[in-house]
């Protein structure tokens, strides 16, 4: 039992040497912790110092970063409070309530990247400051208590530097730096701000604290102090850290009819461990046009970009390949990004966003760990496969069985189904649906088009007249165009803009061949054909599984940075896919067991296959 007249640093069962390995995933998450201490303790403005060294350690090399330091002009401490705060394992709070979990962040973030650790807090001016501290070297030689603080006020240097400092707040310094992870100042806050950006955005953006970032040499403030700006994953904010032009409006746009009368946003009822019911909200978003298209006269592009330029490869997509995942927020504070729902390898991911808000009532159904850096039970759902493991069961039937033996994934079940199986779907088609009609989308079928036009050319020639040549003698230039714009917007779903420049492209080159994608999730076919005066259309059905797997592996984008075994599982994923393909008819012939019929099949293929190969060797005859 502990003597609650004396303060030991650690529980019994801890070390501080362990406890600087509790897992903070960078020094940034380390620095959050602080920043959560100044917002639950009602401050409302937050400073961050980056504080480098007067000295180099070669000529050439930068100047290291030596302090870190966090004020918040919050309620301050007391010296009993201001004792506990630092004990390791112990915590100052225990309800359930605001951003915090249990209060130990102080010592374990401070001590993850640092071997001391200052702290000054006062509630009467910060002349009047109490003063303690953590010195790694004196615990592991004779100190086993927090030192009694003492009154000492908050040094004049930090005083001179702040622009928040109240009657009231705390002022922890780590010296000593020996685990953070970048050189300098400069590094240090940019990374940082990215990531508070992010995790404190609806403070930042709502007014409720204002988080100040400022680099220093030696005590003075250099060029560069600034407030950090909101980092959206949704891209909602009309202002935020995004590059221009979507700095000042928003990047994306809500998407989703919602169950709670806000577009987007769906709410689910879920237990807690206390056996009340608390709401869950999963809010969704999808890039804008204008995000991804140049040809949006309304929303042009800036004029320092070409509007050639693959969207991924603008300030603004890289902006957003940073922010990839869905985004778990805990009152008001995001806990992860959590990537593990994305395929990570495709780049148009990035331009859909998923925000899952939930109460601090509901950590342990959520897995909500001490340090708030993720959802444990959540995530380890992303790749859950209850077809596998509710083998012979329907998913109402297996949900039933979970809760007979009472596994703890139930009550988040219906979220996981909801965001896996209906959201992302809705959110992948309606990406695949904004930019088929593009200049770019339809380049990749360039090549292909025109060899089969020289193939289509040579049987126009050699062979009778087709369909679409009767078909040209029959209706005039502009009534044909008109057929194909009309039929691309109404039964294709293209926009009249697409439309248009997708005909006119064909005529303007004399092309007799056109191919397009197209949903069509009621034909069981995996392409269509479409006969016009001179053109002979296919679309290829975005709807059938072979589309995916043969197709779009393919001829979707890929990153600069996707490894050989990425793409290398490309070319296997549409390898297979084709051998599928045959099979699949092979099997198609096999289970016909009419004579006839079957000898009719098999002539099909021949002729198909003799087809083949004209367009196949087309270009070989022609060097002949």
């Amino acid at each position: 039992m502990i003597d609650v007249e004396s303060y030991p640093i650690v529980s019994a069962d801890m070390t501080v040497k362990a406890m600087r390995d509790s897992g903070y995933k960078s020094t940034a998450h380390a620095i959050a912790e602080l920043i959560d201490n100044g917002i639950e303790a009602q401050g409302d403005v937050v400073e961050l110092f980056a504080v480098e060294a007067t000295k180099r350690p070669t000529e050439r090399s930068r100047y290291p970063i030596a302090k870190i330091a966090v004020m918040d002009n919050g309620t301050g401490m007391d010296r009993e409070t201001l004792r506990k705060s630092l004990r390791f394992g112990v915590g100052s709070r225990q309800e359930r309530k605001g951003i915090g979990r249990f209060g130990v962040g102080l010592p374990n973030s401070s001590m993850s990247q640092c071997t001391r650790v200052d702290v000054w807090s006062w509630q009467n001016g910060p002349e009047n400051a109490l003063h303690t501290y953590l010195d790694l070297h004196r615990i592991e030689g004779t100190d086993a208590q927090v030192p009694e603080p003492v009154q000492n006020p908050v040094p004049q240097e930090w005083q001179k530097l702040s622009q928040g400092l109240g009657a009231s707040g705390t002022l922890v310094l780590w010296t000593d730096l020996d685990r953070v992870q970048w050189i300098g100042t400069d590094a240090t806050l940019k990374h940082t701000e990215w990531l508070i950006g992010r995790i404190y955005r609806r403070y930042i953006t709502d007014g409720r604290c204002r988080i100040r970032l400022v680099p220093v040499h030696g005590w003075d403030e250099l060029p560069g102090a600034a407030d950090a700006l909101p980092n959206d994953p949704l891209y909602l904010t009309p202002r935020s850290s995004a590059p221009a032009p979507f700095d000042v409006k928003p990047m994306f746009q809500p998407i989703g009819a919602g169950s709670t009368g806000e577009i987007g946003v769906e709410q689910f009822m879920v237990k807690g461990v206390d056996g009340k019911t608390y709401p869950v909200k999963v809010r969704a978003s999808i890039a804008r046009d204008a995000a991804r298209r140049s040809d949006i006269e309304e929303e042009p592009w800036p004029d320092d970009v070409t509007p050639t330029l693959d969207p991924g490869r603008t300030s603004w997509g890289k902006h957003a390949a940073r922010n990839l995942g869905i985004s778990l927020m805990r009152a008001d504070r995001e806990l992860d990004l959590d990537n593990g729902w994305t395929s990570t390898y495709d780049p148009v991911e990035r331009w859909w966003g998923i925000e899952i808000d939930f109460p601090p009532q509901l950590d342990e159904i959520f897995g909500v760990t001490n340090n708030k850096q993720s959802a444990t039970k959540f995530t380890a759902l992303s790749h859950f496969d209850w077809t596998e493991e509710g083998e012979g069961l329907t998913q109402l039937e297996f949900k039933e069985l979970l809760k007979e033996e009472g596994d703890g994934r139930v009550p988040l079940m219906e979220i996981v189904f909801h965001v896996r199986d209906k959201l992302l779907k809705l959110l992948r088609d309606e990406l695949k649906q904004q930019t088929r009609g593009t200049r770019k989308a339809r380049s990749r079928h360039e090549s292909a088009e025109k060899q089969a036009e020289q193939a289509v050319r040579r049987r126009r020639e050699e062979a009778g007249p087709s369909e679409t040549d009767l078909l040209e003698n029959q209706k005039t230039v502009e009534e044909s165009r008109r057929e194909q714009i009309d039929d691309l917007v109404k039964q294709y779903d293209y926009t009249p803009r697409d439309a248009e420049r997708i005909v006119a492209e064909t005529m303007a080159q004399n092309r007799h061949v056109r191919l397009i994608t197209s949903h069509a999730p009621d034909s069981p076919a995996f392409f269509n054909i479409k006969y016009y005066g001179g053109v002979l259309q296919v679309s290829l059905n975005m709807d059938h599984p072979v589309y995916d797997d043969l197709v779009e592996v393919l001829d979707d984008e890929y990153q600069e940075d996707s490894s050989p075994s990425e793409l290398k599982d490309r070319l296997e994923r549409a390898s297979s896919a084709f051998k599928l393909l045959l099979f699949s008819w092979a099997r198609f012939e096999d289970e016909t067991t009419k004579p006839i019929t079957k000898d009719r099949i098999k002539s099909f293929r021949q002729d198909w296959g003799r087809m083949a190969r004209e367009f196949f060797t087309v270009d070989e005859e022609d060097d002949e």
